[in-house]
């Protein structure tokens, strides 16, 4: 089983969900949501504490890989204000991770406190990473106009696919998304939910995909996968589907740009 896919411009889809650069050994890791587990008991869900999944699953693709620098693509953490032990779990993950390699973290629409909150950690802060072809901003907004021949970089979206067995058990699958314009990542996180690719793109995604056509590449943790063309993807799935809640399901999905 292979743990890294082949892209575009030298860049490769690991198995963990990071987007990988070996010519300059950097990882890209999108909507990590550090301390996701304590916002949510913050907000009154008496949910386990398991945070450390998430640390633990990046510095096993750490280990394997050996970066020299890490570029996180927005929501490097969850949640404003956070409680004691939430910020000292924080600040600890970061900083363990800083003595090994250099940090970068590029604002998404959940880091608006991080600078007064954790601006003291060894974590570069930017609005966009910039380096060779390519460019990477979160995906939340595009108020910026995108410099032509570049790779854009984005996560946000959360893109996933649900597929199905005969008894109707389903698992949900994270994936990139990739064109020559433009990849998207999947989150890292474990506990995003993710947004279901099979109910179409939103049109400002369409757009930056420059009406290519989109391929997917699914992430378990474990393997990458190639699954082809989106849209063909997704109708080999449908065609495969013969479950019962499939019988019934009777939605019509939009259709992915470069069919």
């Amino acid at each position: 089983m292979s743990s890294t896919v082949p892209l575009s411009g030298g860049l490769f889809a690991h198995s963990s969900g990071a987007l990988w650069i070996p010519s300059s050994r950097t990882l890209i890791v999108a909507d990590f949501h550090l301390g996701y587990s304590w916002a949510q008991r913050r907000r009154g869900e008496l949910g386990p504490l398991a945070d450390e999944r998430a640390k633990q699953k990046l510095l096993a693709a750490c280990t394997e890989l050996d970066p020299t620098e890490i570029v996180f693509l927005g929501d490097l953490v969850h949640a404003p204000r956070p409680c004691r032990p939430e910020r000292e779990w924080i600040e600890q993950t970061l900083t363990g991770l800083s003595e090994r390699m250099r940090l970068t973290t590029v604002q998404g629409n959940h880091d608006r406190a991080f600078s007064r909150e954790f601006g003291h950690l060894p974590v570069t802060q930017v609005n966009a990473w910039e380096r060779d072809h390519l460019i990477a901003v979160h995906g939340d907004r595009f108020d910026f106009a995108i410099p032509e021949h570049r790779l854009l970089l984005i996560g946000h979206l959360h893109p996933s696919l649900t597929v199905k067995d005969a008894a109707g058990a389903s698992q949900k699958l994270p994936l990139f998304l990739v064109s020559s314009a433009c990849i998207v990542l999947p989150a890292f996180s474990p506990f995003a939910r993710g947004y279901d690719v099979s109910r179409g793109l939103r049109s400002p995604i369409v757009e930056l995909f420059r009406n290519e056509t989109v391929h997917a590449v699914a992430v378990s943790g474990k393997r990458a996968l190639p699954l082809g063309p989106l849209d063909r993807a997704l109708d080999r799935i449908d065609e495969a589907d013969l479950s019962a809640p499939a019988q019934f399901r009777g939605f019509r999905r939009r259709r992915i740009p470069g069919r």
